[in-house]
Formats: structure tokens, sequence, C-alpha cells
């Protein structure tokens, strides 16, 4: 079927430099970081709105974590300022069940449903984009059959047990140093500071969940948990294993412990954004019983250009 899988994307434009950033925060008023920034998070506000925001400088897109409107044509244009003073070419917002169509109208796309997000209701993931480039995406026919392929497939539960000689745990501090190491040795780029120990430390365990595989007493695998516990809901993510220790069936076993861990603290949403040019990890997501709702096109770097993320999603009110 000429599906495709794990094939490395052309980037759209030069990567924006990290060294020293300048972000426009509001007409006049900017702040210039030095180092390595992936983003700062912000809160706008005017007559009729007011928006807590992410300058997702890595990505080159302004995305809304949370939001509250009288007057939805003015939260819009203040967006639609804001992502063009920054040169980001695509917006993302979780949009409310209740109020997404007024984004809809003002030229923004639905593409994707995260149900259960909200403390159980749904949220509708909008976009809108800002350059023909960011909206295109070269492969969706071929992400778009390997979705009908996967789908075709009857869901069975894993028998697979253990693998012998592997451990499965919750990540601690003293794991730190070797997971920077697993990630910078699978990706060339990550859309988050994941390769840096100091972002480690600040996120273990208050932001974020992480389960590690090891074997011979060395990380081999890992994946977390991003916590929004004001929302009951986590998005699995940061999913990774060495190349000579694929196919034994670890990261079922890892995300398995994170929904564990999520239900012992009354979570209500467990979520992913896979790769849509990834065969194994779409159809490891599908076997846990998450359901596809929508893609998102050009939405993150990942190996070096941007790429389409398919969305899955699961109740964890249901039974394991």
């Amino acid at each position: 079927m000429g599906l495709v899988e794990d094939i490395d994307p052309v980037p759209i434009k030069e990567r924006p430099p990290l060294g020293v950033v300048e972000l426009v925060l509001e007409e006049g008023q900017s702040v210039r970081a030095f180092g390595v920034v992936y983003g700062i998070e912000h809160t706008i506000s005017g007559e009729g709105f007011t928006a807590r925001v992410f300058l997702d400088q890595y990505n080159q897109r302004l995305r809304v974590y949370s939001y509250e409107a009288t007057d939805y044509e003015a939260l819009v244009l203040k967006l639609r300022w804001l992502a063009e003073a920054n040169g980001f070419d695509k917006i993302l917002c979780m949009a409310h069940a209740h109020d997404w169509e007024q984004f809809l109208r003002r030229g923004y796309v639905l593409e994707a449903i995260l149900k259960y997000y909200q403390n159980g209701s749904d949220a509708m993931v909008m976009s809108k984009f800002r350059s023909q480039e960011r909206l295109t995406s070269h492969c969706m026919m071929q992400e778009t059959l390997l979705i009908e392929d996967l789908m075709s497939r009857e869901v069975r539960p894993s028998k697979r047990s253990i693998p012998e000689d592997h451990e499965f745990r919750l990540a601690h501090e003293d794991d730190i140093p070797e997971l920077t190491e697993l990630y910078r040795a699978i990706f060339e780029t990550y859309p988050t500071p994941l390769i840096h120990a100091s972002y480690l430390e600040q996120v273990l365990e208050s932001e974020c969940i992480f389960a590690v595989c090891l074997h011979e007493g060395r990380i081999i695998s890992a994946a977390s948990a991003e916590l929004r516990p004001e929302l009951k809901a986590a998005e699995l993510t940061d999913c990774a294993t060495i190349p000579q220790a694929r196919g034994r069936g670890l990261m079922s076993h890892l995300l398995k412990l994170l929904e564990e861990d999520l239900r012992r603290r009354d979570y209500i949403c467990a979520y992913t954004m896979a790769r849509a040019r990834s065969f194994g990890m779409n159809m490891v997501f599908y076997q846990l019983g998450y359901e596809f709702n929508g893609r998102l096109v050009n939405n993150c770097d990942i190996h070096g250009g941007y790429e389409d993320m398919n969305i899955w999603v699961k109740d964890l009110r249901r039974s394991a």
C-alpha cells in the first residue's frame, strides 16, 4: 500500500536561532532571552477577553492554553497580531465545546477533537494557519492510508509478558542523566527541551511523570505523562526505545504503567500526539484502546522539520 514510516521530513523553512531570542509580548513590549529558549508563557487580555498563551519559538507557533471571552473578535484579532509580530505561522487553540464555532467562523479550522480533555468534557482543537507552506502537508494521503490500514485490523489485547531481565518502574531524580542520554541518542531535534537535564529536574514528578524500562541496569526505553491536574488530563509523550530493543513490546508496558498511575490520581483523559508517519507508534495506541480523533498538520519539529501528528484519546474511567 506504500505506507510511509519513519521518514525524515523536509524542513519547510529555516529553523529560527535559539541562541538569542527576542519575542514580542505586546505592542512596544518585547523580551530578549539568551541561551536555548523554546518559548515563553504569557497572559494577554483586553476588552472582552483574557487568555494564557505559549509563544512557542522552537515550533514557530502560538498555543492558546486557556481563555475566557465575551468578545471573540477581539480575542482572535489579538492572537493574529501576536502570531504575526513574532513570525509564527500557526495558531493552536483548545476551544470549548460550546464556543468552538466562534473560532471556525473567524478562519480557524477544526483539526481534531480532544475528547474528555476538560474535566471529562471535549475540547476542540482549532487552528489557524498563517502561511501556505505550514498549511500544506505533502504526506497527507499516505498518512490517511496508514490510518485506514491500521484501523482495519482487529484490536487484540496484548498477551506479551514482560521480557525476562527487564524492569519497569516510574523514574526518579537519579534517572535524569540516563534519560537525557536516551533522548539525545534517539532524536535529532525535539519540540520540548527534553534533552536538557535542567529541564527534567524542574518538571520531573511535579509536571511530568516518566516510566522507564531497564535492562542490565541501563534505561533502554522511556515514556512520560505531562500532567494537567486542573483539567484531569495528561498527554502521553516522549516515547523512545533504543533501536536494538525495539520489537519487544516495551512501549505498551510503559504506557500501561503510566495509565495506572494516572488512574490513581483520578485523571479522566489520557491522550497522545503520535507521529502520523510512524505505523508502529500509532499501532501501539490503537491496540491499547485509544480513539483516533484527528490530525494536526505541520504541528511540531521532531526530526529536523515539521511533522503531522495524529491525536489518540482514552477515557481512563473505562476499565483498564
